[in-house]
């Protein structure tokens, strides 16, 4: 405030009078208002022209009597033809007038622009976002937080305010809020305010948010694969296969060798040589392709896939030698075909995993962290056995954009790939590493990874932190590994003896046992008495009132709040059907958002919700069919063959 009254007000690196400030506000609001590709988020929905996207996976003979691409289709089919031409669909998701269900706002200011969101917006989740406390503490002068969180909070919605002067640490936060909120797929049609256009932070925010949005879609499942995985488990158990039920310990100076089949194995491949006679090795899904090429025999082989893929990779003449004097150990949802290949097969429950819950309702018997990757199920085996030290080889989850992207000694390089089938696994997983993104090197400063191999990456550091007794070691030239050790290879010294690996083996072998699986017959009745009531409780709650878009978008929240309500988690019907609700939900508020015609909208919601009844009650015969497989040994025809 100068001598004569005037204010001049710095906000980052703008500064002007009341005048500047209010002429600003109306530049952004009428940004925000317009709904562009700047201020509205869009991860993108290619199957809304090609439905094939969502469905041609039914396509694959391993699965079980698929149900769920029939409604996936029908989904997307009544949307196209409500909306056959674009002139009748939004570019961008609108959810009625002036009704926004998630909005992110960067930057506090002085909060002149919350007030006027919440007043002039129906909004059901807010969030603030702040890379600068000063600016924060000086909106408290301006804006009642208090009040405003009061106000979200009787109506049953959110408001949240995330503040970090990192932001990686911060667009982690932003998604995590998110999540915790609202249904992932709930970010679509987001509207983005930018307080600060010019702020570089704000930007660089922006783009990292940006950048990990696909996660908030990552780890779903679907109803068809669980549905396999549950036949599987269903016919292992039938077989009295051994199940891991831990207790026999190693020796303290028992050391392991996890085996991935990454470009590192090449140079690794004369250390593990060396040390083969005093160390327990695991090798990883197509890893065993790579060793069985170097004529190098692994103490354990570990698999963790459902589908007939498994034994159709396996299925070649080197790779068959060695696991036909090899122990296997595989998820107990592994295809039946693949334990015939080895003469002493013994299988683990996976965590966050349908089928192996089914065997095990109570939670009895420990779970084996397993996703995304076979080295992510060899190395928590290994820990979970007891090794405190572990080395990773091959396990290097990213590449060089001039090298290769798997061992050369594997079936990707060596020329065992016969046949259309092991040729198209090939040919897709060299499509898949044509590119990726940069991430931190173990020995370099950036390799590149694809999006499995990092969340394989992230799911193995979880592993490794749950064990900080361990000594993982990471003497690979590929992504760098939280909680690991880096080494290089001329630098590995292993202390442990032949007589430790022998006694580990036997240790690792008793970890196993016959019998202490649950009654399937009657886990399954179970399971379709909770389906039973899952359909009568979504029956009620799509029997609600719907009048408006807005009502789609609060049934949808409603739905995804019952799965995930907190004393469902405990039920066996939720990790079955919660995903598939999820994928379709997505499908779902994709379609009537863009709808035009408010009308057709709601109608075309009302179809969906019955849509997703009838996927539920079609699923219930596929259970009917497995209780009878437990129950008799025999699987029945199925209905209308």
């Amino acid at each position: 405030m100068d001598a004569e009254a005037r204010m001049t007000i710095f906000s980052g690196k703008h500064a002007g009078g009341l005048r500047d400030f209010t002429d600003l506000g109306r530049v952004l609001l009428h940004e925000f208002e317009r709904a562009t590709d700047g201020t509205r988020i869009w991860v993108e929905a290619g199957y809304l022209e090609n439905p094939a996207e969502i469905t041609d996976y039914a396509g694959n003979p391993d699965f079980f009597r698929p149900v769920e691409h029939v409604f996936r289709g029908e989904i997307v089919r009544r949307f196209q033809e409500r909306c056959p031409s674009p002139d009748q669909r939004h570019r961008r998701p609108v959810f009625g007038d002036h009704v926004q269900p998630l909005v992110i706002v960067f930057g506090s200011g002085f909060g002149w622009h919350l007030e006027r969101l919440i007043d002039e917006y129906e909004i059901f989740h807010l969030f603030i976002v702040d890379t600068d406390v000063e600016r924060l503490n000086m909106s408290l002068y301006f804006v009642d937080f208090i009040a405003l969180h009061q106000r979200f909070e009787r109506h049953g919605r959110s408001f949240s305010i995330a503040l970090h002067d990192d932001n990686k640490l911060l667009a982690a936060s932003v998604l995590a809020t998110i999540q915790k909120h609202a249904a992932p797929y709930m970010v679509q049609g987001a509207a983005l305010f930018f307080h600060d256009y010019d702020s570089e932070r704000v930007r660089d925010l922006w783009e990292r948010i940006g950048a990990d949005m696909g996660k908030l879609f990552r780890g779903w499942g679907f109803f068809d694969d669980e549905i396999l995985g549950l036949r599987h488990a269903v016919e292992n158990a039938m077989a009295r296969r051994p199940v891991f039920v831990g207790g026999a310990s190693v020796p303290t100076d028992a050391v392991a060798v996890v085996v991935g089949a990454g470009p590192s194995l090449d140079t690794l491949l004369p250390v593990l040589r060396a040390y083969r006679d005093r160390v327990v090795v695991f090798s990883c899904g197509t890893a065993i392709s790579a060793l069985a090429n170097a004529g190098v025999d692994p103490d354990f082989h570990v698999e963790i896939e459902r589908t007939a893929a498994t034994y159709r990779i396996l299925d070649t003449p080197r790779t068959r030698a060695v696991l036909a004097r090899t122990p296997l150990l595989t998820s107990a949802i592994m295809y039946p075909g693949v334990f015939d290949l080895s003469p002493n097969p013994a299988m683990f429950l996976k965590d966050i995993d349908f089928g192996s819950n089914m065997l095990d309702f109570d939670g009895r018997l420990p779970r084996v962290r397993t996703n995304p990757t076979c080295t992510n199920g060899g190395l928590d085996l290994a820990l979970k056995m007891g090794f405190r030290e572990v080395y990773l080889f091959g396990v290097d989850l990213g590449f060089h954009p001039d090298g290769a992207h798997h061992s050369r000694n594997s079936i990707y390089y060596n020329g065992e790939a016969k046949g259309d089938y092991l040729a198209g696994v090939v040919a897709g997983t060299n499509w898949l590493h044509r590119g990726g993104n940069p991430v931190p090197g173990n020995f370099r400063d950036t390799v590149l990874s694809t999006d499995q191999l990092t969340y394989s990456r992230d799911v193995l550091q979880v592993s490794i932190a749950a064990h900080p007794d361990a000594v993982v070691y990471n003497p690979n030239d590929g992504a760098r590994i939280a909680w690991t050790q880096r080494i290089l290879p001329d630098d590995i010294q292993i202390a442990a003896t032949p007589e430790s690996r022998r006694l580990a083996v036997d240790a690792v072998s008793r970890a196993f046992m016959r019998g202490v699986l649950d009654d399937m017959p009657g886990n399954i009745a179970s399971l379709l008495a909770q389906l039973d009531a899952v359909i009568a409780d979504l029956t009620e709650l799509f029997a609600r009132p719907i009048q408006r878009k807005a009502d789609l978008f609060v049934r949808l929240a409603d739905m995804h709040a019952y799965l995930f309500q907190p004393d469902h988690q405990q039920s066996q019907v939720f990790p079955l059907v919660r995903g598939s609700l999820q994928h379709m939900g997505r499908f779902a508020n994709d379609c009537f958002a863009l709808m035009k015609d408010e009308t057709a909208a709601v109608e075309y919601g009302r179809e969906v919700f019955d849509l997703l009844l009838g996927f539920l009650k079609a699923g219930r015969e596929n259970i009917l069919a497995l209780h009878a497989l437990a129950s008799t040994g025999t699987l029945p025809d199925k209905q209308g063959e």
